[in-house]
């Protein structure tokens, strides 16, 4: 939610296209699921298996990087950074909002995570003033606090 309004393409799971090292992914989702993975067999299963609640079935099954504690939240982030870069008609709207995002539905961290992923994301493409400057600056230092700690 941002502005009183449902926003669908903050979803992780909306079916959405974009490549990241020549890679192409189908949501954000998707691209967060097989980050997990330590195999290109894995990674591939997982890849293929969709967007949605599919995707996120079969990445529970997976082995996961012995890392992945660390360095999940800037996986969502660095999946939903290439969404939004290549796909101009979500960025778009994603910088017409202004007020606080809100996400329900996940877990208490995803749903805090997830509205701190956003408001970068939208503060790195707006670049609209100090706000957005402080915004970038406090959510990069939380995310790299949590890497420290995790």
């Amino acid at each position: 939610m941002v502005d009183g309004h449902a926003h669908s393409e903050l979803d992780n799971f909306e079916p959405c296209k974009f490549k990241v090292e020549s890679i192409e992914y189908y949501s954000a989702e998707n691209y967060y699921q097989c980050q997990k993975t330590t195999t290109p067999e894995d990674h591939e299963k997982v890849r293929k298996s969709g967007c949605g609640a599919d995707v996120w079935r079969v990445g529970s099954h997976v082995k996961i990087k012995p890392n992945w504690e660390s360095i999940k939240v800037n996986q969502m982030y660095l999946g939903n950074k290439a969404k939004f870069e290549q796909n101009e008609h979500i960025a778009k709207q994603l910088c017409a909002t202004k007020g606080k995002i809100t996400f329900r539905g996940s877990t208490a961290f995803w749903n805090e995570w997830n509205a701190a992923i956003m408001e970068r994301i939208r503060a790195e493409m707006r670049q609209s003033g100090e706000e957005d400057t402080k915004t970038i600056e406090r959510i990069t230092k939380a995310m790299s606090q949590y890497e420290k700690e995790h």
